[in-house]
């Protein structure tokens, strides 16, 4: 028993003397510890003044033979930097410097202006005017050249298409529709015909009216059908509209090209039309130069 007491003090007075020995050590190393940052009420050193976005900060500016190698907005990046850094410097070289670079942009933007002249004149498929004429007398033939084709292949096709225009009673804009129909089969001779949706909603129901007045193109002995008036329109829109559903509904063009008329197939204006290809095909062509 007396032995065991013996191990428990001996074992009690190690751990007091380790502890006397070590305390001292902890108080002087909290002692010198230097207190930074927020916590301790003292200020962050201030960052640099080129890490600062809100600073102005001068640009290095590259030979001209390199700035003709980058890409356009990286030259408007270095006239933004070079202009703010010219308004804080208040420097006479430096407002000289973002000029220059501004000078350069604007001989760039010639330069480009003018290879875009000799590709237009090089290349016809890829210069609307070669379809579109920019004077006033031009259009005017272009349209009027338009519309006969579209009425002489309207009135080649009256055997086989009509049009059915969908009205209601009380409908005010039906009977103007009507009358532009009338004029329709006057200028083109296909059969028009109406019917009213409150005494046949079956037939409304059938080709989508949802209201008057609506026109369809069908195609007779068939069951095919496009339509090509909702609600009140012109006459040339809706010539306009039925020959080009013509033209669809007979599988000449995709929706894609449902603006495309058949003077416009594999020209400017239409969009199926792969340009790039005859450009390819042109490039290699040594007498085009």
């Amino acid at each position: 028993m007396n032995h065991l007491k013996n191990r428990i003090a001996i074992v009690c007075s190690l751990a007091l003397g380790f502890t006397a020995t070590t305390a001292p050590a902890l108080s002087i190393q909290d002692s010198t510890d230097e207190k930074r940052g927020w916590n301790w009420y003292e200020d962050p050193a201030p960052e640099p003044e080129e890490n600062n976005p809100d600073f102005a900060v001068e640009p290095t500016i590259p030979e001209p033979t390199v700035l003709k190698k980058l890409r356009p907005e990286a030259i408007g990046k270095l006239m933004d930097d070079q202009l703010a850094y010219a308004i804080v410097s208040e420097d006479v070289n430096e407002v000289a410097e973002y000029y220059m670079l501004m000078d350069f942009a604007r001989r760039r933007s010639r330069t480009f202006t003018a290879l875009t002249g000799v590709a237009m004149l090089q290349n016809p498929d890829l210069n609307a005017r070669s379809q579109y004429p920019v004077t006033n007398a031009g259009r005017k033939i272009r349209s009027r050249d338009r519309k006969a084709d579209r009425d002489y292949r309207l009135r080649q096709e009256s055997s086989e298409f009509a049009l059915v225009m969908f009205s209601s009673k009380g409908c005010g804009y039906c009977t103007v529709q009507w009358g532009v129909l009338q004029a329709f089969h006057d200028r083109t001779s296909w059969a028009i015909s109406k019917i009213d949706i409150d005494d046949h909603p079956d037939r409304a129901a059938r080709f989508n009216v949802q209201g008057t007045p609506m026109t369809i193109m069908i195609r007779k002995n068939t069951d095919q059908w496009f339509p090509v008036s909702v609600g009140a329109e012109s006459l040339p829109a809706i010539a306009d509209n039925a020959y080009r559903a013509v033209r669809l509904l007979k599988g000449e063009i995709s929706n894609q090209q449902f603006l495309t008329d058949e003077q416009d197939n594999g020209g400017f204006f239409d969009p199926q039309y792969v340009a790039a290809e005859r450009v390819q095909n042109s490039n290699s062509n040594p007498t085009r130069r």
